[in-house]
């Protein structure tokens, strides 16, 4: 078997897995850092578009100040602890990402309201007219999906895996 043959079929079993996942979650959990580093992690409601994820964070969160003063944070979608099989191995996907904001009433704007709406509910067109929410596009670049103990695979922003070489495993004490 070619290294090309094992890529794709590597991509036919795992690809259909994180859209799955994708699908399944409805929030994201985000990691920022402050002008000064400071870490900050939460968590905010998302809707997929062609580049990336959507969301709608008021700016009286930290998140929100942190995104717009340092624009580089690391998202991730995991597993929901009761659905989980093994509660140390939770299958999650990360990227590290760039945070854009999406210019109020642009084009953008209207269609990822309109998405986190449907998404969302109706909730969202209220928090859509108060003047300290933004929208912004998260835009994905390297990933990982972990799927259990010794199973990490490299994600790019376009859902394509790669296998890692793990240089180490779990040793024993």
């Amino acid at each position: 078997m070619t290294m090309a043959d094992r890529r794709e079929r590597l991509q036919n079993r795992l690809g259909p897995e994180i859209q799955a996942m994708k699908q399944q979650c409805r929030t994201l959990l985000l990691a920022t850092v402050d002008a000064e580093g400071n870490p900050n992690i939460s968590y905010a409601p998302f809707v997929l578009n062609d580049r990336g994820y959507y969301v709608f964070i008021s700016d009286v969160a930290r998140h929100a100040r942190n995104l717009k003063q340092v624009p580089k944070v690391s998202l991730m979608l995991i597993e929901d602890e009761e659905q989980s099989r093994q509660i140390f191995a939770r299958r999650r996907l990360s990227f590290d990402a760039t945070a854009e904001i999406v210019p109020y009433d642009s084009t953008e704007w209207q269609r990822g309201t309109l998405a986190l709406v449907a998404r969302h509910g109706e909730v969202v067109q209220h928090l859509s007219s108060l003047q300290d929410f933004t929208l912004f596009n998260l835009i994905p670049e390297q990933g990982l999906f972990v799927k259990g103990f010794g199973q990490a695979f490299k994600v790019s922003s376009d859902d394509l895996v790669g296998a890692i070489h793990l240089q180490q495993g779990h040793l024993s004490r």
